[in-house]
């Protein structure tokens, strides 16, 4: 077997028609170890220039910029949770990278503190997502150990095919099986928003694009009215989310 066939977890199957009445079929599954550096360079493609914040920071303008910032991916993506969708072609061979969703284990301190930031883009995006992180800090004090949201990513050609709503069903599918108290997500585009209501995604804070834009000092290329923090509502009454939606109900009663 090529390590390209390696067995890896599929956790999605399905299928999607196109406009001309072609059917498709897409698998999810858990990236093998030989396409790591597809999904990378997927990544720097795609989610670097079209991903609302990563636009603001005007990283893909800068060369320089965007080597750091695949250099700084390819240490940081080893820790955080990927999986990808492809074709389902009747084999466990992956072939064009179509989508990817990551995850990001929260137990502490952000890695964004840690990192040496040369080039300045790559600083600002990183000014963005701390102040994003400051706004909902109040919030997610008392949580640890949670998946935090780092990026959706479907390939243009594979648009309003549902693959975001499925990425977004799998995050939920994860922290049922792994005990894990939540999942949560910045987003920051309207197909990421609605992929997330499909799926019965609550929004725990918002902010205009306007006011965040203040706070960062940039302006933002195209965004959504607002950038929405959404969590999966919990469909269970387990002790478990008996919990959590106790947690978050007296979060949102101390927000000023």
């Amino acid at each position: 077997m090529s390590s390209n066939q390696q067995h890896c977890r599929v956790w999605s199957r399905f299928e999607r028609r196109k406009k001309d009445g072609s059917d498709l079929k897409f698998r999810i599954q858990n990236p093998p170890s030989s396409v790591q550096d597809s999904v990378n360079e997927f990544i720097v493609k795609y989610f670097l220039t079209e991903e609302t914040f990563q636009k603001a920071a005007g990283i893909s303008s800068n060369p320089e910029a965007v080597e750091e910032y695949r250099s700084i991916l390819k240490e940081v993506i080893k820790s955080w949770t990927v999986v990808i969708c492809c074709y389902d072609n009747d084999s466990e061979e992956v072939g064009d990278i179509l989508g990817v969703s990551i995850v990001e284990l929260a137990e502490g301190e952000s890695f964004d503190s840690q990192l040496q930031l040369q080039m300045d883009e790559n600083r600002k995006l990183f000014q963005i997502a701390t102040e994003c992180e400051k706004l909902v800090k109040p919030l997610m004090k008392d949580l640890k150990g949670y998946h935090s949201g780092r990026g959706i990513i479907v390939h243009p050609d594979c648009r309003c095919l549902g693959i975001a709503t499925e990425f977004v069903k799998i995050r939920r599918q994860m922290i049922n099986e792994q005990n894990v108290p939540m999942s949560c997500a910045w987003m920051t585009s309207y197909g990421s928003q609605k992929a997330a209501e499909k799926d019965n995604w609550e929004t725990l804070f918002e902010i205009t694009s306007e006011e965040l834009g203040q706070k960062c000092g940039v302006v933002f290329k195209d965004p959504p009215d607002s950038f929405k923090f959404m969590f999966p509502r919990l469909l269970d009454d387990s002790s478990m989310s008996l919990s959590y939606g106790l947690k978050l109900s007296q979060a949102k009663s101390s927000w000023p």
